[in-house]
């Protein structure tokens, strides 16, 4: 396995972002619209209030909880302020490692780096791991347009992208889904998935196992990426 490495840094001024993280409409505009929606209400306010109680739990568990959460705070914070030194530091590391790193100064550059490497390949296809840095760019956008099809492996990631949708959460990007549509989605986009398919969550989270196992053996090429200092990573199967 062979590993590229591609630092995008952090614009230092505000610039128009046409990438597909932010919608076509302002927030008010479309948040009039969507909450005339009544499905879409339901499922939010079921997919919250779980969310919510769960962590709820594992917060009482964690008598520290507060000074944790601090303290990350304070880890982020001393990052952000270092992070032209830690990039640096990083790529050092990489290259010692043997190990590729590319620098581009924007998404557009970002998005032709990462096509030409994919293009040297070969490949037409390849394996995306969950990257709000990816997203960020558009990369998927960007690679469908060269005739490369980006699959994701996140769960959520793949519901949102077989149902033509687009995240509607940083952390949990189908939450705006339940079960039923899920079932349904699956169903229509999903090849060798059994017409019995049910809206249990381990009969659906089986038919994505499965579904996923025949790219993950197939695939030569797979896309990571750190939110945290905005890099993306190639990683390239070298089979026997």
């Amino acid at each position: 396995m062979s590993s590229t490495f591609l630092g995008v840094p952090i614009r230092r001024h505000p610039q128009p972002d046409p990438s597909p993280i932010r919608g076509t409409q302002s927030f008010p505009k479309s948040a009039r619209a969507e909450l005339a929606n009544p499905q879409l209400r339901a499922n939010l306010a079921h997919a919250t209030s779980s969310i919510r109680a769960k962590r709820a739990l594992v917060v009482d568990e964690m008598p520290d909880w507060e000074a944790l959460r601090t303290s990350g705070s304070a880890i982020k914070t001393d990052v952000m302020a270092r992070l032209p030194q830690l990039l640096e530091q990083f790529e050092a590391n990489v290259i010692a490692r043997g190990g590729v790193v590319h620098w581009a100064t924007d998404a557009a550059e970002a998005n032709r780096i990462v096509t030409d490497l994919i293009q040297a390949t070969g490949e037409t296809e390849v394996l995306k791991v969950k990257s709000m840095a990816t997203q960020e760019i558009g990369l998927n956008e960007y690679l469908e347009e060269q005739g490369i099809a980006a699959i994701e492996t996140d769960l959520a990631e793949l519901i949102v992208q077989l149902g033509g949708d687009t995240p509607s959460h940083i952390l949990v990007p189908a939450i705006h889904r339940n079960r039923t549509e899920i079932r349904d989605i699956f169903l229509n986009e999903m090849t060798g998935v059994e017409a019995g398919l049910t809206d249990e969550p381990r009969h659906l989270a089986m038919a994505a196992r499965q579904y996923l196992r025949r790219k993950f053996l197939s695939a030569n090429v797979a896309v990571s990426a750190s939110t945290t200092h905005g890099s993306v990573v190639l990683h390239r199967a070298q089979r026997g």
